[in-house]
């Protein structure tokens, strides 16, 4: 039985080869492009290790890749304008030591996208809401 942690990596890979193929992108291609080895950026897609943050650099800032879209949240692939930088005021140094760990360990990037998946379904409604204010306030 596949447990969720080893669905969210398949489901990841699956997500991240999709956008290869659409790109009409070769694994050595992007190998090449990006200095990654052409098994590594593989074992990506087969869901056998997390992507680097280098990789998913490459297809935001390259190929207007939505990360959301890798990771299950919107079904949109490609960004259509440039995201804006969010700014974090006082909490910005504790925000980048966070994605500084998250790149680097995936056990911290497994327990902040639990943490999250588990906010999410039991703050639906307060969501809701605060995005239903936000849209209505432009």
């Amino acid at each position: 039985m596949v447990n969720r942690i080893e669905r969210r990596y398949t489901d990841t890979g699956m997500q991240l080869k999709a956008i290869r193929e659409e790109l009409r992108m070769t694994l050595e291609a992007v190998s090449k492009e990006i200095g990654l080895s052409r098994s590594y950026i593989s074992d990506f897609e087969r869901g056998f290790r997390l992507p680097t943050s280098k990789y998913m650099r490459y297809l935001h800032d390259r190929h207007k890749v939505n990360l959301n879209f890798i990771f299950g949240g919107e079904s949109r692939k490609f960004r259509t304008e440039a995201p804006k930088a969010p700014n974090f005021g006082r909490m910005q140094e504790d925000v980048d030591e966070l994605l500084e760990h998250m790149a680097e360990i995936p056990h911290t990037l497994f327990a902040v996208l639990g943490f999250f998946t588990e906010y999410k379904v039991m703050n639906k409604e307060v969501i809701q809401r605060y995005r239903s204010e936000k849209a209505g306030g432009k």
